[in-house]
């Protein structure tokens, strides 16, 4: 076995993670590069295809939430394997004869491995890191995503284009294999939370779920991400799709640009993230650095969006793709570390996964109703662009809604007051001081 003093294991099971996270995207991505492929092969009506697509995401949610749940008493390395080797596995049925009914199947079960990837992979990481040295890890992760659908553009389509589509998923689930001997090779459970008596005192300290996930400012990250997801299902699904039957663009040329429009979202996500961490530092509030920041991105996307169909130009319409769908990624990573302020360690795991779970039924209804739109309309541009213009109406109403009810501090101090309520009076001169942190998990505790 290979040794790492702690130091170096964190950075190991963070780069992990992050692969972890490219593969995740880079399974989700593939069925929109062969969207057309798998249409005509298929037999497929758009109606049918968005089906296909919203199919991920039947039990993705329900999945997220039951793993968050887990995860608050399973180790997240096993978590971790489980997952991944689910992912593996369902791609390889896709390598043969492949009907409707199989396909369906197929995407089903990929998204009940992936439904609690994101929120895990957040949880594993957290255990290496405390929270005020979560930032970086938590950015590296987060740009997985961004990576695995920037490399599934161009590489997939290769695979697609040279050898098949068939070839796309048997490339993803080997890949998934050899994920799966590293982790095994080099991951580790992380020790911060269980270190010390932070944990000992915590690990009492919670909140009834319902004042959880009734409390505003966890709403308000339900409907931001949901908004978001919206425009990440779409992604996968249709994005590709219309680019070659809604703008004209070849298979090739379709997949280095589906590559472009992703790797545009990564420096808008790490330039707004810098800004947040700047802001916290120089002590803005969580609301302004985190909750403005990101929810005012959504309402402009909202505003692209809605403006593609009035454009003119393929190239423009690329251009507006690009930006709408970088304007939304803030909140996959400030959602996480906004809930992160205010839920006990002991409860993170599940309010994370019930973060995704809720946020992600987006993936459920947005591919279904953009292929039911295109169906309906007068040609496939016509419909995309219809289908963008309820998106933009979307995300302009949700980011509103949400910048609204973001209020990380007055969250943390409602919870702090129920715990110190519900706790028994503590004889004096215990040795523990209780003090409310700026930037990180509800209460900190430690020994004077």
């Amino acid at each position: 076995m290979f040794s790492f003093n702690d130091k170096w294991r964190a950075w190991v099971v963070v780069a992990l993670l992050f692969l972890f996270m490219v593969i995740n995207y880079a399974d989700k991505a593939v069925i929109g590069l062969v969207a057309v492929s798998v249409m005509h092969d298929l037999s497929l009506t758009p109606r049918q295809f968005g089906l296909v697509g919203s199919s991920f995401f039947l039990l993705y949610s329900v999945s997220g939430v039951v793993f968050g749940f887990v995860a608050n008493r399973v180790k997240t390395q096993w978590i971790l394997v489980f997952l991944a080797a689910t992912w593996a596995i369902v791609q390889f049925p896709m390598v043969g004869s492949v009907s409707l009914p199989m396909l369906i199947t197929c995407r089903i079960l990929l998204g009940v491995g992936e439904g609690p990837a994101y929120p895990v992979a957040l949880h594993a990481c957290y255990k290496w890191f405390d929270d005020r040295e979560r930032s970086v890890p938590n950015a590296i992760i987060a740009q997985g995503p961004f990576v695995g659908m920037m490399l599934a553009g161009p590489i997939l389509t290769f695979f697609i284009v040279r050898y098949g589509w068939h070839s796309a998923f048997l490339a993803l689930g080997v890949i998934g294999i050899v994920w799966i001997v590293l982790w095994l090779l080099l991951g580790k459970e992380g020790t911060v939370d269980a270190d010390g008596a932070t944990q000992k005192e915590d690990h009492q300290e919670t909140v009834p779920y319902g004042t959880l996930l009734t409390d505003p400012t966890v709403v308000g990250n339900f409907i931001l991400w949901f908004a978001a997801f919206a425009v990440v299902a779409l992604c996968f699904t249709w994005i590709p799709a219309y680019l070659r039957l809604g703008l004209g663009y070849s298979a090739t040329t379709t997949g280095w640009l589906f590559s472009m429009i992703v790797t545009a979202q990564i420096p808008v996500a790490i330039a707004l993230s810098w800004v947040s961490k700047k802001l916290l530092a120089s002590g803005v509030s969580s609301r302004v650095a985190r909750g403005v920041l990101a929810g005012g991105p959504i309402v402009m996307a909202g505003a692209i969006f809605w403006s593609i169909g009035s454009i003119g130009s393929p190239g423009a319409k690329v251009a507006c793709l690009a930006a709408g769908s970088a304007m939304i990624q803030l909140i996959g990573w400030l959602g996480p570390l906004m809930l992160g302020e205010i839920v006990p360690t002991r409860q993170r795991g599940a309010l994370l996964g019930i973060h995704n779970s809720v946020g992600t039924v987006a993936g459920l209804v947005a591919p279904a109703v953009m292929g039911f739109v295109i169906n309906d309309a007068l040609s496939p541009a016509a419909g995309f662009e219809q289908g963008f213009e309820l998106l933009g109406a979307l995300l302009v109403l949700s980011g509103l809604i949400g910048l609204y009810l973001v209020n990380p501090e007055k969250s943390r101090m409602r919870f702090f007051r129920l715990i110190q309520t519900s706790e028994s009076p503590q004889p004096a001169n215990t040795g523990i001081s209780k003090r409310m942190s700026h930037d990180g998990g509800l209460i900190n505790q430690s020994k004077e």
